[in-house]
């Protein structure tokens, strides 16, 4: 396609973003209950970052309840949506592959729905960011793909702009993750919203 990915994903989310928000449920049991294995033993007050963090229902809310939440996302007016439902995080507007952190900041590191969007040729590099970015011992809790695929959706769920995705296989997203570094703590495929996704926690030794 001729336009720049990464901005039809900003304008995309830009102009659906209260739609989405709206398609979200506050108490969504799966992705609260993972939250909970990633973070049981974490103490109240830790540093967990959000990539992808959306208007910030239901994981950068349920996060913020209990530890201190830092959210990015690249577009935003959903990051304007977050500040209202999550006034207890830090929200800040970011390319996620561009991010920079000290080595060790977070205690775990969470993003659902959102590595989808970045480039394939740059998930190895940010992966490996991610492994930097955690204490030794962090989690990081993440949604992908089943299958390999790239392209665009001209009018997404019917909301009215286009979208564009970018990802790897089941066996190739567990395979890179090992090569950043991490330790595979357990790793399911779950059907979610009608769609079939593979849920993985890993760690950093």
């Amino acid at each position: 396609m001729d336009a720049d990915p990464k901005q039809v994903v900003e304008a995309g989310y830009d102009r659906m973003a209260e739609q989405y928000l709206a398609a979200k449920d506050a108490q969504d049991p799966p992705t609260l209950a993972a939250l909970e294995r990633l973070t049981a033993a974490l103490p109240p007050g830790a540093a967990v970052l959000d990539l992808g963090c959306g208007a910030g229902v239901p994981v950068a809310r349920w996060l913020a309840q209990r530890f201190a939440v830092t959210g990015v996302d690249i577009s935003a007016r959903q990051l304007e949506l977050a500040r209202q439902q999550v006034p207890g995080g830090t929200f800040h507007k970011a390319d996620m592959t561009t991010l920079t952190f000290p080595a060790g900041t977070f205690a775990a590191v969470v993003s659902f729905y959102a590595i989808i969007h970045v480039p394939r040729a740059e998930q190895p590099a940010l992966l490996a960011r991610i492994h930097e970015w955690l204490k030794p011992g962090g989690g990081f809790l993440a949604t992908w793909a089943m299958q390999t695929w790239e392209g665009t959706e001209a009018n997404w769920e019917g909301w009215g702009a286009p979208m564009w995705w970018s990802h790897y296989d089941q066996e190739t997203n567990l395979a890179l993750l090992r090569t950043a570094g991490f330790t595979i703590v357990w790793s399911e495929v779950r059907t979610h919203h009608g769609e079939t996704w593979l849920w993985v926690l890993a760690s950093r030794q």
